[in-house]
Formats: C-alpha cells, sequence, structure tokens
C-alpha cells in the first residue's frame, strides 16, 4: 500500500461519519447509540456532521458510477442504488458488495463506515500505539506466554538488524512485516542446507521497518484442495457476552483462488466462504469485493458449498480459550486461524477485523445475529 493511500486509509478511522444531517439513520439495533451520540455532540460537532452529511448525499451519484463500472453493473442498478443511498445514507459501493436490493434490508446491517466509529467506543485499547493485536511479534509473545499454538518466531528484524531467536531449520519459512494488514509484504523464504544463518541475515539485512521470520504452516489435508499456495485461515470473531465470557459471534474462510498468491486474503483476491458456527459447514463462496459466487473452487474445482471444517469444535475451544485467558483486555477480536495437520493454529488477532467479510460472505447483517446484540451491549446508550 502507498503512504498516500495509507494515509486516507486510516483518516477513514480518525471521523467517524454521523449517518445524516441532523436525524441519524442508521440499522435499527443502534438507534439507542445514535440518539446518544446526538445527544452529546456540541453545537461544532453537529455542524460538521451536518456539512459532512450533505457532502454524503452529493457525492452518492458520483459514488454510484463509479460503482456501477467497477462491477460491470446496469444503469436500472444505478438509479435504484442512488435511491436506497439517499434514503438510507448508505454508501452504494456497500449495496454492492452486500447484495441490497431493498433500503429496509439495511436495518439489520453495519455500514462499513460506522464499523470505525463502533469499534472505538467498545474496543478503545485496539486504538492504542501499543495495541498487541497490531504488532505480531508482540502476539505471539503474549501467545507464548499463554500457551496459546502459534506459528514459531525464528528471527525478528527492525530497520536491517536482525536478532535470531532460534536455530534456522531447514524447512519452508515466512517473512512477514510485523505490522500490516492483508498479507501485504508476506514471502516464501526456502532455507538452504547450509550456513542458514548467514542466508537468512542476507536475505534480511536490507528490510526496512520492523519484520519477522515464522514457520510457514503446512494445511490440513483435508483443505488441501481449496489451498493452492496459501493457508486457508477462518475469520473467526469473538465478542465478550453478558457474563463477559467470550463468544463466537462469526466466522468466515478464506481460500486463495490465485496459484500465484502467497495469502488467502480478498486483496490477493481470496475467496470468502461463510462457516455454520453449530456444525463448521461451509456455504458459497464469494470473491471479496465482487464477482461470481462460488459453490466449487474456480482452479481445483474442490467442492466447497456444503464441506465440513476440519477441527471446528477445537477451533472455537482456541479462539475462546485465547480471548479470555489472554488477551481479555479486548472486547472484541477478530482471530485469523489456521488448519494445520495436527490442530487449529493462532496466526493473527485483530481488534479492527471489520463487517466487509462477515456480512458479503454471510449475506446477512450482523445486527439481527449475535454479533449486533453483543455490539449494542457494549456501546454507550445514556
Amino acid at each position: 500500500m502507498s503512504s498516500a493511500t495509507e494515509l486516507w486509509y486510516r483518516a477513514k478511522k480518525l471521523y467517524a461519519i454521523y449517518p445524516g444531517i441532523v436525524t441519524p439513520v442508521s440499522g435499527r439495533f443502534l438507534a439507542d447509540h445514535y440518539a446518544w451520540r446526538k445527544r452529546t455532540r456540541g453545537p461544532l460537532r453537529a455542524a460538521v456532521d451536518a456539512f459532512v452529511g450533505i457532502a454524503f448525499l452529493l457525492w452518492v451519484p458520483v459514488r454510484a458510477r463509479a460503482v456501477q463500472r467497477r462491477f460491470g453493473l446496469d444503469r436500472a442498478w444505478r438509479v435504484k442504488a442512488i435511491r436506497i443511498a439517499r434514503a438510507r445514507f448508505a454508501d452504494p459501493n456497500d449495496l454492492a458488495l452486500f447484495r441490497i436490493e431493498d433500503g429496509a434490508e439495511l436495518d439489520g446491517y453495519i455500514r462499513r463506515f460506522e464499523d470505525a466509529g463502533l469499534n472505538k467506543h467498545i474496543n478503545p485499547k485496539g486504538w492504542t500505539p501499543d495495541c498487541v493485536l497490531t504488532d505480531k511479534i508482540g502476539f505471539y509473545d503474549r501467545c507464548a506466554q499463554f500457551g496459546l499454538r502459534h506459528p514459531q518466531v525464528f528471527a525478528t528484524i527492525d530497520q536491517g538488524a536482525i536478532r535470531l531467536l532460534a536455530a534456522i531449520p531447514e524447512q519452508p519459512l515466512l517473512l512477514k512485516p510485523t505490522r500490516g494488514e492483508g498479507g501485504r509484504g508476506v514471502r516464501f523464504l526456502a532455507p538452504p542446507a547450509a550456513d542458514r544463518e548467514a542466508w537468512v541475515r542476507g536475505v534480511c539485512s536490507a528490510l526496512k521497518g520492523p519484520w519477522l521470520v515464522q514457520s510457514r504452516i503446512e494445511t490440513h489435508c483435508a483443505l488441501r484442495d481449496l489451498a493452492l499456495n496459501a493457508l486457508p485461515t477462518a475469520r473467526i470473531t469473538t465478542i465478550l457476552n453478558e457474563t463477559n465470557a467470550p463468544e463466537v459471534v462469526s466466522a468466515v474462510l478464506r481460500v486463495a483462488s490465485d496459484p500465484a498468491a502467497q495469502v488467502d486474503n480478498m486483496k490477493a483476491g481470496g475467496l470468502l466462504c461463510p462457516i455454520d458456527l453449530a456444525g463448521g459447514v461451509l456455504g458459497v463462496a464469494c470473491q471479496g469485493y465482487g464477482g461470481t459466487d462460488h459453490h466449487v473452487h474456480p482452479v481445483t474445482g474442490a467442492t466447497i458449498a456444503g464441506r465440513i471444517l476440519p477441527d471446528w469444535e477445537q477451533a472455537k475451544a482456541l479462539v475462546i480459550d485465547a480471548h479470555a485467558r489472554a488477551f481479555g483486555d479486548y472486547t472484541l477480536i477478530g482471530w485469523d486461524v489456521g488448519f494445520a495437520p495436527d490442530g487449529p493454529i493462532l496466526i493473527e488477532g485483530n481488534g479492527k477485523p471489520g463487517v466487509l467479510m462477515p456480512q458479503r460472505a454471510g449475506r446477512r447483517g450482523l445486527g439481527g445475529q449475535r454479533y449486533g446484540a453483543l455490539l449494542r451491549l457494549h456501546l454507550p446508550k445514556n
């Protein structure tokens, strides 16, 4: 991601758009929260919100035309999208990604521009500079402290300075930045038979910023026909419930669709497969950022819909245990869980997991599910 794009990405998270000009327009499950927000804002913020709201509605037709071109939609879609977006204060891009045909459907959805503002209220520690979930080295250190399964880290790199934590093995490794999203910068490494310490120093000495070298996790045999060259991971989200215990509220499996991809992320063309929380059964897959649905893998032809994930109960138990024992200082966490031959393994934790994946893959808004109920539980209202 370029620096300009990175700055824009972060800027969008700093300002929580008020969904409306004067009266908020939101999903019904968020009505109390937005009523609280309207009551508690000062006159300057109210004026800024009104200005942004008017600008948003003026921007809707421009946005709708761009989305129409990007997804190859027709003029009738654009006309309907503009009408719905203006009436329900929604981004036309969300309407396309979530396949919204009727404005009433938005009552159950968290719009993407809302997510950062909501997350800041319930997960404030995720927005601090020392958030352990944004630092992969810190995350793995905490996993190790609590005995949670995670990839072994063999070396860390900071501005070319290499610190070896264990002997470099003759096995496939992964090099990735310790901060960042979307799988950017991830590289496969194949250590030589000899002089591996000198080899890793040569590979990593020119790197800028913080990086780590870790074990590359092998894919469970039950998922290899979906994996291509990237480990499939499940994004499993947990939220603290009414008794302050972690509860699994959504789950999506990501699988690569490009044989050249080294990660399963949407930005690398990954597919999203909804996971039934009770039984670990996969639903129909879809492209993360638009495109066709897939009952079978587009490259391998392997069946997706109806497949049961291996070790699903263990995967749920792993994230619940991790949240309860090691990461209880966060209200909401999106876990990336890999399915290895010897059981599920924690790849990452995310304090800002987003709402695109579960709502697009599941074809349902999170507001009408336990996710929405627990989000509402933790949001300020009075």
